[in-house]
């Protein structure tokens, strides 16, 4: 079997030992690079120089889908030799995808939960706020943006479905009342204690 010379390229070559449904992918960068499978995506670390007695490392890449795994949580890590990739691709079938699909399977109920707690307080807080309330979601998992004319109020959800105003501005003295409404119609703390208020 021929010698990796980067990472992408013994990625390619775990690919082909893994099966059609797997394909390497370039992450730009000459010791990083994505395997991707039929129901996940892995990151191949290499060292460089890439050399045949080298160590690699296998983990799961973070998707932007779900919310980001706890530090409690159990990372599975496949680790083997450049020289060795056959091992490499074992290891991954009979260790890795099993507590990596489980650690998906976690953090697929997480976000779940995250979103639900998100849209039912943002439903609620867009009706308080009025007709002119505007609301979007962030590109990541539990963050929205609620604007209306007294202010700005960034919020997010936590994996376990508590709600925060992270960022808070108000333009309009009266807005604080708005505030304190949301902060008694709702069960959960609206206002972190590192928020920023600023009035003019």
């Amino acid at each position: 079997m021929r010698t990796a010379r980067s990472a992408l390229d013994y990625t390619r070559i775990l690919a082909a030992l893994l099966g059609p449904d797997w394909t390497a992918d370039s992450c730009g960068h000459s010791d990083l690079a994505l395997l991707n499978g039929p129901a996940m995506s892995l990151e191949v670390a290499t060292p460089t120089p890439v050399r045949a007695s080298g160590t690699i490392k296998v983990s799961l890449s973070h998707t932007h889908a779900f919310v980001w795994p706890r530090r409690s949580d159990h990372r599975h890590e496949v680790t083997g030799t450049i020289g060795d990739p056959q091992a490499v691709a074992d290891a991954i079938l009979t260790t890795g995808l099993p507590a990596w699909t489980r650690l998906l399977a976690d953090l697929s109920v997480r976000t779940d939960r995250t979103l639900s707690a998100l849209k039912a307080f943002m439903t609620t807080a867009e009706q308080l706020a009025g007709r002119e309330a505007q609301v979007a979601f962030g590109s990541v998992p539990g963050v929205a943006d609620l604007r209306w004319p007294g202010g700005r109020a960034t919020i997010h959800a936590d994996d376990e479905g508590a709600v925060r105003i992270a960022h808070l501005d108000l333009s309009d003295l009266t807005a604080s009342t708005f505030v304190n409404v949301l902060r008694t119609v709702t069960s959960t703390e609206v206002l972190a204690p590192s928020a920023s208020t600023t009035a003019s």
